[in-house]
């Protein structure tokens, strides 16, 4: 980034009273902890099953799991509740944490796709409606990662871009409804980007040329931009924004077909 927009998101951040990240002891969400912690003077947690030792809290948590999950809603209000001093605070809730799987439904496995359906989708709507109240209360804003498989069916990765599909159409509803409140609601989609995502979903390498992909940092630093000048949808990269834009114009039986040609080619 530019020195006048460190400047800048600087002093839009410097208004927050903490940070919420799920997901942040790798990839993306580990890349937004360090830029927080590089422009930001306010304590981040981090809500991971590893941790991240930057962050100044750590809540160890399976969000897929729902007993897990219940747990992790009390220690996170607990978190803020420490920094509320009667008063409603600025909340940053970043919704990183998601995996995928590679391969045909129900491949790997049929609880792999559930657990993903329950990190990727349920986990990001509950810890949304858990502190909506408190972040329109106290003008806070959430960033949810999505992907720009949310933008067309991805054969072999049928179950990983149907959670991204719902994130994207979700985030940019809540964005709508919660206009007029002080608080905002950013969606953001990278296409492939440089963590441990794509072996963990079982890729041998990446399903895109260079020319689509980026670092988590390059993701995390365009995400906090976005948010700072008001946005509610961040396409990441030209070339991922140019094509988010012309899949609307392709019949979806073409766009259908294209995807599972490349994605059959890419393992």
């Amino acid at each position: 980034m530019t020195s006048n927009k460190i400047v800048k998101l600087k002093a839009y951040l410097s208004q927050y009273d903490c940070a919420i990240i799920t997901g942040a002891s790798s990839g993306i969400g580990a890349a937004f902890l360090r830029v927080l912690k590089e422009l930001a003077d306010f304590p981040v947690c981090d809500v991971s099953r590893t941790g991240n030792p930057e962050a100044d809290t750590w809540i160890s948590a399976d969000l897929a799991n729902s007993e897990s999950f219940a747990n992790t809603l009390g220690k996170l209000k607990n978190f803020v509740g420490k920094l509320s001093e009667n008063k409603s605070p600025k909340i940053l809730i970043i919704n990183n944490a998601g995996f995928g799987g590679y391969g045909y439904f129900p491949m790997p496995d049929l609880s792999h796709n559930l657990r993903m359906i329950d990190l990727n989708v349920r986990a990001l709507v509950g810890i949304c409606g858990e502190f909506m109240p408190m972040l329109c209360e106290g003008r806070g804003a959430i960033i949810n990662i999505a992907s720009t498989a949310a933008f067309q069916p991805c054969p072999k990765l049928s179950v990983y871009a149907a959670t991204k599909a719902f994130v994207y159409s979700f985030t940019r509803s809540l964005s709508y409804e919660m206009r007029g409140s002080g608080a905002s609601c950013l969606c953001v989609c990278p296409g492939p980007t440089s963590s441990n995502f794509f072996k963990a979903a079982g890729f041998d390498s990446p399903p895109l040329p260079s020319g689509f992909g980026h670092t988590a940092k390059e993701v995390a630093e365009a995400s906090l931009w976005a948010l700072c000048k008001g946005k509610s949808l961040k396409v990441i990269g030209i070339a991922n924004t140019l094509q988010s834009c012309l899949v609307r114009f392709i019949p979806q039986g073409v766009l259908l077909r294209l995807s599972g040609m490349i994605l059959d080619k890419i393992r």
